[in-house]
C-alpha cells in the first residue's frame, strides 16, 4: 500500500510540474487572458519549539516582481503550535497580506488583507522519503483601493502535499543535501464567490540542512491564480529563495 502511495504522489506532482508546460503548447481558451509574470519570493520560516506540547511560528515573505525590480507583496504569518503527537502539528494564527499592483492587469493600487487560519500538518515517512500534508482553512478581510474599513472577502480552503528526499545521507539532519517538491490547490467559497477554484502553486528545488536548526531551500514556484471575474488567469513564474530556522528550546527532547 505504502509503494502505490508513493508512486500516487510522484505521479501527481511530476503531472502538475508538466502541466504547465503542456499548457503552452496548446491554445489559451476562448474568452480567457493569460497574464504573464516573473518573481522572486524571499522568506523567511520559523517553527520554534518552546516546551513539549508549545511552539510559535513566524513567517515573513518579501515578494518582488519582473525579477527583483519591482515590489509585489509583503507577507506576515504568526502562529500558537500545538504538537498534539509526535507527527501531528495543529497551529491557529494570523496574516497580514500587503499587495500592490503588478502585471498587465493590476488592481487599481494597494490592497490590505487580514486572515485568521487553521493549519494542520501531518507528517509521515515512506523509507527516506518524507512527506508532509498541509491543510490550511483561511478567514479572509481586505481593504480594497479607495476604502476605509476591511470588508470580509471569503473563505478558502488549502491543501499541501510536499515531499523531500535526502540526497547524500540516509535521512534529512546537519550536512545534508535533499530535494523537494509539493503541489498546493486553493479552492474558494462563501457569499459573492464565483469561482471555486482560486490558485494552484507547484514547486521543486534543492535545500541544504546546516545545522539541526538551519536550512536553506532554493526552488523553481509556478503558480496559477484565477481573478474573481473568472476572465484573467495569472501564470507567476518565481525563483524562491527560503530561510528556515527551527530552534528547540525545550529542556527535555521528550515526545
Amino acid at each position: 500500500m505504502r509503494t502505490s502511495f508513493i508512486l500516487f504522489a510522484c505521479s501527481l506532482l511530476a503531472g502538475g510540474l508538466l502541466r504547465p508546460a503542456a499548457a503552452q503548447a496548446q491554445p489559451e481558451p476562448t474568452g480567457t487572458i493569460q497574464d504573464r509574470n516573473h518573481n522572486v519570493w524571499l522568506g523567511w520560516f520559523s517553527d520554534a519549539r518552546l516546551t513539549k506540547r508549545w511552539g510559535l511560528h513566524t513567517e515573513f515573505q518579501l515578494r518582488r516582481t519582473n525579477g527583483l525590480r519591482d515590489p509585489q507583496q509583503y507577507f506576515y504569518r504568526l502562529g500558537l503550535n500545538y504538537h498534539a503527537t509526535k507527527n501531528l502539528t495543529l497551529t491557529p494564527g494570523y496574516v497580514y497580506l500587503l499587495s500592490l499592483p503588478y502585471g498587465d492587469f493590476p488592481d487599481a493600487g494597494r490592497t490590505h488583507e487580514r486572515r485568521f487560519y487553521l493549519r494542520a500538518d501531518l507528517q509521515d515517512e515512506i523509507g527516506r522519503l518524507q512527506l508532509t500534508h498541509r491543510y490550511i482553512q483561511d478567514f479572509r478581510w481586505l481593504r480594497n483601493p479607495g476604502e476605509t474599513a476591511y470588508a470580509p472577502r471569503n473563505y478558502r480552503s488549502r491543501y499541501r502535499l510536499q515531499l523531500q528526499f535526502p540526497l547524500t545521507k540516509p535521512t534529512i539532519e546537519p550536512n545534508t543535501l535533499y530535494a523537494l517538491a509539493s503541489d498546493e490547490v486553493f479552492l474558494a467559497y462563501g457569499p459573492g464567490v464565483a469561482q471555486v477554484f482560486n490558485q494552484n502553486r507547484i514547486y521543486a528545488g534543492l535545500g541544504y540542512q546546516f545545522t539541526e536548526a538551519l536550512s536553506v531551500e532554493a526552488s523553481y514556484l509556478n503558480q496559477i491564480v484565477q481573478h474573481d471575474d473568472g476572465v484573467v488567469f495569472e501564470h507567476n513564474r518565481a525563483l524562491q529563495l527560503s530561510l528556515n530556522f527551527n530552534p528547540d528550546f525545550r529542556k527535555q527532547k521528550d515526545e
